[in-house]
């Protein structure tokens, strides 16, 4: 399955994240959500345009046990870093 890894225990604004595959056009793309700590969850994530995207994460826990309720994200790629960055909940 493809991945997505955070570089965090859990999502927020200014968050970034690698994505080691091709995001197909249209349509949601099932994936597994990594987290800094090795925590998962599952995914989707939907292209808007070849520079964003929105990235739906289950609920899931942190290694601490920290409980993470379902939310969605936008992201959008920095081609100079070559990481996606979160600018927003949606």
């Amino acid at each position: 399955m493809n991945t997505i890894n955070f570089h965090d225990t859990h999502v927020y604004p200014g968050c970034l994240a690698t994505i080691f595959f091709k995001i197909p056009d249209g349509g949601a793309v099932p994936v597994t959500a990594e987290f800094s700590d090795g925590s998962v969850a599952a995914a989707e994530i939907e292209q808007v345009n070849k520079e964003e995207i929105l990235v739906h994460i289950s609920a899931y826990a942190t290694a601490r046990g920290t409980r993470i309720s379902e939310k969605s994200w936008r992201l959008r790629y920095d081609s100079a870093a070559d990481l996606w960055k979160v600018t927003a909940r949606t």
